[in-house]
């Protein structure tokens, strides 16, 4: 993106005018290039010369005099790979003209490569300049931009509290337009990794406000910012909406409409219509219905040939099946005109294909982690030992673990501070409660106690309850790991206690059936599990009541393996762009979804609790009686 050129009211500093700095060229060689190549095919631009408003004369301000001594020519080629989409040869082509440059053009085109480099997705080489620039050198609108691409930086490593922290450092008001929309991005990002979709939502209303100008680029942040919305879940929505006012109130009523409605048609387009007549004064835009199912569909590139890599037999043949049937649901209801043509394979990944989706055995998806790069985004279906990035690959797995830290952030959102365990005593029990652990200590809570127990055991419910309530009163939330039989004796034996704590599980807790004996046994219960298997409202094609229709016998994990497959066909075209825009969310089957720096999928699940007639959606735990929210 070229950012805008405006005029200066005030004047350069002497200093900056005298001053000499390092010149970048050792920056080229860093980076395998050679200083004195030709201005060539590299990969793209977003010049980041933003500089606020000054005098004519003043290059501290008025970036088109900052570049008055840069060759015309070779400014005109570098802004030409911008146009064209090759931020890395836009990086190199500044880098190049930066090492001939004087202040403050060296800085504006050092920025410029910093910038080019994010957008190529390729924060290692962004740090490396940006870290090499003299900021001593730079005006006071260069160092704003700085200090915004060290807080871009610090989110695509996955530090979204380190990010928070260097945006609060940033002048907005001295920030141009452009850079203002790519600032208010990133706030957005950062609120919603936090679990702030609320916040996110402001951040993206305001940038709605700054796009009046760009009718596509509108559209697309305002279906970011339902999407954004979307993650909350159609009963927190409905009460969120309840506590906003004004346009915001429009956004979360809008989300909450479109979540009655899986798919686009008459209907949706009606609802919308009537909204829109009631709500007169509000910006959302006439086309915005059919720019959010669009973005829901595929989202294929014409011609897209995606092969899928899973297993037909063996250990995990099953779960390939499951997975399958899935993408194959998801492609049959997918309403873009232009539908992948899909290829399935059992053995690896084959050559030709534009996008690939598996594999699902880990050690087959840990010897692609070993790789340097990838000829094409490949969303593997499972997670490898080793978590350094790899280009091109992302892993999405349904992994328990993040079920644990899940249950953590709601337990600790609710005000709890001091948490008892109970968990099998085997090594699931252990791969459960580790993350759950793991997490409540980042957080800042303690753990109270723990009591494994010997699954299936006569008396193990009774020991495991016994140490967690009165005489020992000091946890104030209960964290347990077990399967719906034992965690109903467990129960009952709290309750006979005394206990009033909340207790948390994972899914493991619910098989995603109608049981009236099960749900009065855990009534009371709260557990995490993936919106596909709590809407019990849905009956279109790529529902779970759907699936219950036409496979009764599906239940459990291969029934959530179904709605994976869902989300993988739906990730794939998307996964590249999600990695490049951290903090975007994607309502999945499976949560709501988003790419962290490492290319790990993470997934945000929704609570639930068991009532007697049913699990019934939460948007937040309550407290343990006589007791209230911490701060």
């Amino acid at each position: 993106m070229l950012w805008p050129v405006r005029r200066a009211s005030q004047c350069l500093e002497p200093r900056f005018a005298r001053r000499s700095a390092r010149h970048p060229a050792r920056l080229l060689t860093r980076i395998g290039l050679n200083p004195g190549q030709a201005l060539g095919p590299v990969l793209g631009l977003a010049l980041a010369v933003a500089l606020q408003a000054g005098c004519a004369s003043d290059p501290a301000r008025d970036p088109r005099r900052a570049l008055a001594t840069v060759p015309a020519d070779a400014l005109a080629a570098a802004e030409a790979l911008q146009q064209d989409g090759k931020p890395a040869a836009a990086a190199a082509a500044y880098l190049e003209l930066a090492a001939a440059a004087q202040a403050p053009a060296r800085g504006q085109l050092q920025l410029a490569a910093v910038a080019s480099l994010l957008d190529a997705a390729n924060a290692a080489e962004a740090g490396a300049v940006l870290a090499d620039i003299h900021q001593p050198e730079l005006t006071g609108t260069q160092r704003q931009s700085a200090r915004l691409f060290s807080a871009e930086l610090a989110l695509r490593r996955g530090n979204s509290q380190q990010a928070r922290t260097a945006l609060k450092r940033v002048n907005q008001g001295a920030l141009p337009k452009d850079l203002r929309v790519r600032s208010l991005r990133l706030q957005a990002a950062v609120d919603g990794l936090d679990g702030q979709p609320l916040q996110a939502a402001r951040s993206l209303e305001a940038l709605d406000r700054l796009l009046r100008d760009d009718p596509v680029a509108r559209l697309d942040n305002q279906v970011a910012l339902l999407l954004t919305l979307s993650s909350l879940g159609p009963e927190d929505l409905r009460e969120a909406a309840a506590g906003q006012r004004g346009s915001l109130r429009g956004w979360v009523e809008l989300a909450a409409l479109f979540a009655q409605h899986p798919a686009p048609g008459p209907g949706v387009t009606a609802d919308y219509q009537r909204w829109r007549a009631r709500n007169g004064g509000h910006p959302a835009l006439a086309n915005l219905s059919e720019g959010y199912f669009a973005a829901l569909a595929g989202g294929y590139p014409a011609g897209t040939d995606l092969l899928v890599w899973l297993p037909e037999d063996g250990r995990y043949g099953g779960a390939g099946a499951m997975i399958r049937a899935g993408i194959r649901a998801a492609r049959d209801a997918d309403p873009g005109a232009d539908r992948p043509r899909l290829r399935f394979t059992s053995g690896a990944a084959e050559t030709g294909a534009d996008l690939v989706i598996g594999p699902l055995d880990k050690q087959a998806v840990t010897e692609l982690a070993g790789r340097a790069a990838l000829a094409v985004p490949t969303l593997a279906l499972n997670r490898s030992s080793d978590h350094s990035p790899t280009s091109n690959l992302f892993q999405f797995a349904l992994a328990p673990e993040d079920e644990s830290r899940n249950a953590a952030d709601y337990a600790w959102a609710a005000g709890t501070r001091r948490a008892a365990l109970i968990y099998p005593d085997d090594g699931f029990g252990e791969r459960l409660t580790a993350p759950f652990r793991r997490q409540w200590r980042i957080l800042g809570g303690e753990i109270a106690d723990e009591r494994p127990y010997a699954p299936g055991g006569p008396s193990a419910d009774a020991m495991a309850a016994a140490a967690l309530v009165p005489p020992a009163p000091s946890a104030d939330v209960i964290f347990l790991v077990a399967g719906s039989a034992d965690a109903g004796a467990i129960l009952d034996q709290l309750r006979q206690a005394g206990s009033r704590l909340p207790v948390i599980a994972t899914s493991h807790v619910y098989n995603g059936d109608q049981a009236p004996e099960r749900d009065r046994a855990l009534a009371g219960l709260y557990f995490v599990d993936i919106p596909w298997m709590l809407d019990q409202e849905r009956t279109d094609a790529l529902s779970r009541n759907a699936l219950r229709r036409t496979q009764p016998k599906v239940q459990g994990s291969l029934a959530r393996l179904y709605a994976m497959g869902i989300d993988s066909y739906r990730l794939a075209p998307r996964i590249a762009g999600m990695a490049r825009l951290p903090g975007s969310v994607f309502p999945g089957a499976t949560g709501g979804l988003t790419v962290d720096a490492g290319g790990l999928v993470q997934r945000r699940l929704q609570l639930a609790q068991f009532t007697p007639r049913g699990p019934v959606l939460r948007q937040a735990m309550a407290p343990a009686a006589g007791q209230t929210s911490a701060p």
